[in-house]
C-alpha cells in the first residue's frame, strides 16, 4: 500500500504486449476480472504517479494485457516494465463481515488468548496455501497461519489479533 497517497496497488507491469502500446500486468488481486471494471488506472512512476485511463483489458495466458492512454507503442509500454499499476483505497470493495484486507492487519499487535504480548505484524504472505502472519516480537520472529483454529479475534479498533496458538506453533 502507498499510504503517502492512499493507493493500493493491483498489479505489476511485466512486460510489453504486441506493438501497439499494451502491457502484461500480474494481478496483485484475489480477483483480476476487476480489471474490467476500471475506468482509469494510476501508474506509480518514480517522477511522481499518473492517472490514465484504461483503453482495453484482456485476459492473455494468465497475465492482464491494457492498453492504457498515452501508451502506445513498444518504446513506451517497455518504459514502465516493473511498474505498480494502483487504484485509490476509497474504490476498493467493501468486504464481507470478518473479512479483512491484507494491509489492514499490517500493524496490528499480537496476543495469545492468555494475554502474552508476542509482537507485531509487519507483513502477510500469501503466496502459500494458508496467509501467514509475519509478527516482529521483542526477542524473536514468528509466522502465525491465518487459520479458524489459530485466529481467535481480530479488533482493528483496538488494533489487536488474539491467537490461540496450537501446542508447538510459537516454538517454530
Amino acid at each position: 500500500m502507498n499510504d503517502e497517497n492512499n493507493l493500493i496497488a493491483v498489479g505489476r507491469i511485466v512486460r510489453y504486449q504486441g506493438n501497439k502500446g499494451e502491457v502484461r500486468v500480474v494481478p496483485l488481486t484475489d480477483y483480476p476480472e476487476r480489471f474490467y471494471d476500471y475506468d482509469r488506472l494510476i501508474l506509480e512512476r518514480a517522477t511522481g504517479n499518473e492517472e490514465l485511463a484504461v483503453e482495453k483489458v484482456r485476459e492473455h495466458k494468465g497475465f492482464i494485457v491494457l492498453k492504457l492512454e498515452t501508451i502506445d507503442d513498444i518504446g513506451a509500454a517497455d518504459a514502465i516494465k516493473d511498474h505498480l499499476i494502483s487504484i485509490p483505497i476509497t474504490e476498493l470493495p467493501q468486504l464481507p463481515e470478518d473479512s479483512f484486507y491484507v494491509f489492514e492487519l499490517e500493524g496490528l499487535k499480537v496476543q495469545t488468548d492468555t494475554g502474552a504480548q508476542l509482537g507485531e505484524i509487519t507483513a502477510v504472505s500469501t503466496d502459500t496455501g494458508t496467509d501467514i502472519l509475519q509478527v516482529k516480537g521483542d526477542k524473536r520472529d514468528y509466522l502465525i497461519p491465518v487459520a479458524r483454529e489459530i485466529i481467535v479475534s481480530i479488533d482493528q479498533e483496538e488494533g489487536i489479533v488474539t491467537i490461540k496458538p496450537i501446542p508447538g506453533l510459537l516454538e517454530l
